[in-house]
């Protein structure tokens, strides 16, 4: 064999190799491939299997006590003291989400505008009373507003009133025990969706001769209305299942669902109408769920 044969034997083999290569590849492109595609439906099995067990199977074990849903949802929603609690419930929600918007709104702008380490130390000191205990938080709403608390000690000291105000154990407690509580998400919320607009929107728009409050009013506000959406959502749905704040702030006279709910299983131990009016918190939560995503939808 001259080396005329063997150069060519050795081309061949070089070319066979080559074939061998590219097909070893493609086979582990696939391989790859499939298993990046497998990896996250096996991550997502375990979530599956909690919200299938403890949801779902916590649903059918709620249908299961609840028994007649018919009449027991009747008997339940045709009760004063039910209808009361209902109402002061979306009342206060209502009442802290319009709050925390005309709060949380200004700031999360003027926020927006710092550098972004005085940012990160803002979010971390508005975000700092959601660390607390709420039963720590709710104490301390009670030293304030108490009969001999803070308010009415200023309030007396500067002669505005005559004798202390009661502020405890009313509504008004309950919402600005809330209205602490859910800033801070109404915020992050805002700040969150105000980041997401470009810098060269804004700049066109002062650029053009617009003032900071034209630049809020027609520029931040439309573009940052799904994060206030999501805001809004989670205070409403919040305020609506607390219960620790208004239990200690609002008191027996001014219950919620929450505290309704809490009232038939520990004390009247009828766990029937527990069950029932569980589900109705879910579905009015589930119910503002959808709403704020249909008006998500829409924008």
């Amino acid at each position: 064999m001259n080396g005329r044969q063997e150069w060519e034997q050795v081309r061949r083999g070089e070319r066979g190799l080559e074939k061998s290569m590219k097909l070893l590849n493609s086979k582990t492109l696939f391989l790859n491939k499939g298993i990046r595609e497998v990896i996250p439906i096996v991550l997502i099995i375990p979530s599956i299997i909690f919200l299938t067990v403890f949801i779902v199977g916590s649903l059918i074990s709620l249908l299961f006590y609840v028994g007649n849903i018919s009449y027991t949802f009747v008997e339940i929603v045709f009760r004063a003291d039910f209808q009361t609690a209902y109402l002061r419930t979306l009342r206060v929600a209502l009442i802290v989400a319009l709050i925390t918007t005309t709060l949380a709104y200004p700031v999360a702008f003027y926020v927006l505008h710092m550098s972004y380490k005085m940012r990160q130390i803002m979010k971390a000191l508005i975000w700092l009373p959601v660390m607390i205990n709420p039963i720590v938080r709710g104490y301390g709403w009670m030293i304030i507003l108490g009969r001999h608390g803070l308010v009415n000690t200023i309030l007396l000291a500067l002669g505005i009133i005559n004798e202390p105000i009661k502020l405890l154990y009313t509504e008004l407690a309950m919402i600005f025990g809330l209205t602490e509580l859910f800033f801070p998400f109404m915020f992050i919320s805002l700040l969150s969706a105000m980041e997401n607009i470009s810098d060269e929107t804004i700049m066109a728009a002062y650029s053009l001769g617009a003032n900071t409050f034209r630049v809020f009013k027609d520029i931040v506000m439309p573009l940052s209305i799904k994060g206030y959406v999501f805001g809004v959502t989670i205070v409403v749905t919040g305020c609506s299942t607390a219960f620790t704040t208004p239990t200690l702030l609002g008191g027996p006279q001014n219950a919620t669902l929450s505290m309704l709910l809490a009232e038939y299983v520990s004390i009247l131990l009828d766990w029937r109408k527990a069950c029932a009016i569980a589900l109705i918190i879910l579905a009015t939560v589930l119910a503002i769920s959808e709403l704020a995503s249909v008006i998500v939808k829409k924008r």
